[in-house]
């Protein structure tokens, strides 16, 4: 193998470990602090790899995670389309579950991730428009499931 290709591969574990240390900051009732769901934010728009630690933390968090996103990127970053694609997937991963896994009834209703959409699709290119809308449509369903 190449030595351009062993450096992912030794940098993986690293990753792998420090992801791993999240459990211990789980609070009893499986929730996430804020400043968790920012460490999971930073982590996956920096590094681009997206653990099943960081999608537990979306999950839970719900209406936190579009403040996590404000708070962790500038706007510039949000709207560059690799950025962009991954803040989507995070919003579509915070309400992906709903009614099951968001503890705080208030985070539940997507306010500030409707905002957030919003803003994103008045400054995207016409191309991630539509895939801002989908993620749009999407949280509305799932919002409704709710209700």
């Amino acid at each position: 193998m190449k030595a351009r290709h062993l450096l992912p591969l030794a940098i993986l574990p690293l990753i792998i470990a420090a992801s791993a240390q999240d459990w211990q900051h789980c609070k009893p009732d499986g929730s996430y602090s804020f400043a968790e769901v920012k460490d999971s934010v930073r982590r996956v728009v920096t590094s681009h790899i997206y653990t099943g630690w960081d999608e537990k933390a979306f999950n839970r968090s719900g209406d936190l995670v579009p403040l996590a996103l404000v708070q962790t990127l500038t706007d510039k970053e949000m709207i560059s389309p690799k950025t962009l694609e991954e803040v989507l997937s995070i919003l579509r991963a915070a309400f992906a579950c709903t009614s099951r896994c968001i503890t705080a009834p208030s985070d539940r209703e997507p306010r500030l991730a409707l905002l957030l959409l919003e803003h994103l699709h008045n400054n995207a290119s016409e191309k991630m428009q539509t895939n801002i809308d989908e993620t749009k449509k999407f949280i509305i369903q799932q919002a409704r499931r709710v209700e």
